[in-house]
């Protein structure tokens, strides 16, 4: 078994050249197969599918084309904190079979952003296919048509991947020698907190990347729940369909049931989105110590309400979402203070409560929150 030293760190053969181009063009078979007759677009994400993506390309024997993109968050003034912006893609989808195709899918929230991105695009169908996936760490349902390699929870760079910028141009995909991956010693349930376009989406995925915490996002669980057609989501659309609120009780029995899939061991869960009401708090509590659980801490970002409307606007704009406009910012906004911000009292009993300021640069943002979790 071959090693290479990348910088101060070693790494060891893991999926040899030759093992990867047989299975790509395993994978290309399936997708020569199933889409034959059609022309898919491949959406190749960079930087790190560049590899992948020729070597597939090369395998696939039906009409298609390829196209090369960037994800980012918007920065600084302008960040949503919500959604991926999608750099470089020029062409017209509507109505066009795509295949966004990455290297790596782990926690898949980059992933189903970007599909969330695209579906306003209006596409005919868009369909996942990675070259590596990380099952243990998916936090997030996602029909992945196509996988080259399941792999476990080891770092990895190689055939595109990266460590710190280097070694993107191995031919093989190899792995760090005696990875321990975000070892956290202690349970450490987090709720992020803030108004709407605050930035809790993008800094959740960012401390889901660092720390191996689950993610509970009430609108995400909701419509995960409803979509399986389990008992609770079907309780929860009979209310949704009469254009009721869901009840406090339903709500924590639902969260209670994606909390308990994390296992017992788990890292810690970031809550986003809920709680939204002092009640729902003394409910989430009540939830956590029924299993010998806590909160950890509370996190608020609190963004200048000009800035919020600004960012949310933008969203609207890049999105094209109906309820990204003035008004009806201003009555989400109406509603947060008057019926959320409460919460910071209730959690500063606690002795929950953690302020950061979520104006400025996103990494700036990321570090403060990052020092406030690794006090804990």
């Amino acid at each position: 078994m071959s090693t290479v030293q990348i910088k101060d760190k070693q790494f060891e053969t893991f999926i040899p050249e030759e093992k990867i181009l047989k299975q790509i063009k395993v994978v290309a078979d399936k997708i020569n197969h199933d889409m034959a007759g059609e022309n898919p677009l491949l959406i190749a994400v960079l930087n790190g599918s560049f590899v992948f993506a020729a070597d597939l390309m090369r395998e696939i024997t039906i009409p298609c084309e390829i196209t090369f993109v960037k994800l980012a968050s918007y920065q600084g003034t302008t960040s949503t904190g919500e959604i991926k912006e999608i750099i470089g893609l020029n062409e017209d989808i509507t109505g066009r079979t795509v295949i966004i195709v990455e290297d790596i899918v782990d926690t898949g929230a980059t992933m189903k952003r970007m599909i969330d991105t695209l579906g306003t695009r209006h596409p005919e169908s868009v369909h996942i296919c990675t070259l590596l996936l990380k099952p243990d760490k998916l936090r997030v349902p996602l029909d992945i048509e196509y996988v080259v390699f399941s792999i476990p929870n080891d770092f990895i760079l190689g055939y595109g991947l990266d460590y710190d910028q280097q070694g993107r141009n191995l031919r093989s995909i190899y792995k760090i020698v005696d990875y321990q991956p975000n070892i956290i010693n202690t349970m450490r349930n987090i709720v992020i907190f803030g108004a709407p376009g605050s930035g809790k989406g993008t800094q959740s995925d960012k401390l889901i990347e660092k720390y191996g915490f689950g993610h509970i996002s009430t609108g995400d669980v909701l419509r995960s729940e409803m979509k399986r057609g389990t008992e609770l989501g079907k309780t929860a659309k009979s209310y949704i369909d009469q254009g009721q609120l869901i009840p406090d009780e339903l709500m924590v029995n639902i969260l209670a049931s994606v909390y308990d899939s994390f296992g017992k061991d788990h890292k810690g869960v970031i809550f986003d989105g809920f709680p939204r009401t002092i009640p729902q708090a003394e409910a989430l509590k009540k939830m956590l110590a029924d299993r010998g659980h806590q909160i950890a801490a509370m996190i608020e970002l609190e963004v200048p309400e000009n800035e919020l409307m600004k960012r949310l606007i933008k969203r609207g704009i890049e999105s094209g979402r109906s309820d990204d406009n003035a008004e009806t910012i201003q009555k989400r906004l109406d509603v947060y203070h008057n019926q959320t911000a409460p919460l910071i009292d209730w959690y500063k009993n606690e002795n929950l409560y953690h302020h950061i300021n979520g104006f400025g640069e996103l990494d700036r943002i990321f570090s403060d929150i990052c020092d406030v979790i690794d006090k804990l």
